[in-house]
């Protein structure tokens, strides 16, 4: 019988917690923690919506500056390969001019040759003694190649 009353007594203890705030209304220390709990999560949330704002502002951000680095670094990349292109393409016309100058100095060498090794037939009366030979003035009075020849 003990027993039974004192699950009685336990039973009417609980469901008193339980019923009493609808009996007695709400408390004003629970009224106004629970208004308070409910202020900061809303700070805290709102906190947290402008944090995310923020980091997606500043890698916004950060993709926009990396972009413009990108783009100057690759116009200054086409605008140094054209300027180097340009010399190298100054420095095959200059090469081209010498070689070119090169080859005409040549031409005109072996034209100079071709007119020294065969000898020219002057007049007797031009050449007398003493002629002058590729060579100069013949010590002998007379040019290597004979009497009346003359190489220029």
């Amino acid at each position: 019988m003990r027993f039974l009353i004192a699950f009685a007594a336990v039973l009417g203890y609980a469901s008193a917690g339980l019923i009493a705030p609808l009996v007695y209304g709400a408390n004003a220390g629970d009224v106004q923690a629970a208004a308070i709990d409910a202020t900061v999560a809303a700070q805290d949330n709102a906190r947290a919506l402008g944090e995310g704002q923020a980091r997606a502002a500043e890698a916004v951000l950060q993709a926009n500056t990396e972009a413009v680095r990108q783009a100057a670094e690759t116009s200054r990349d086409l605008h140094e390969n054209a300027y180097w292109g340009s010399v190298a393409a100054s420095q095959n016309y200059v090469a081209a001019a010498q070689s070119q100058a090169a080859a005409l100095n040549g031409a005109a060498s072996a034209v100079r040759a071709a007119q020294l090794a065969v000898p020219a037939v002057a007049p007797l009366g031009y050449a007398g003694y003493g002629l002058r030979s590729a060579y100069g003035l013949s010590p002998y009075g007379l040019a290597p190649y004979g009497l009346g020849l003359h190489a220029w």
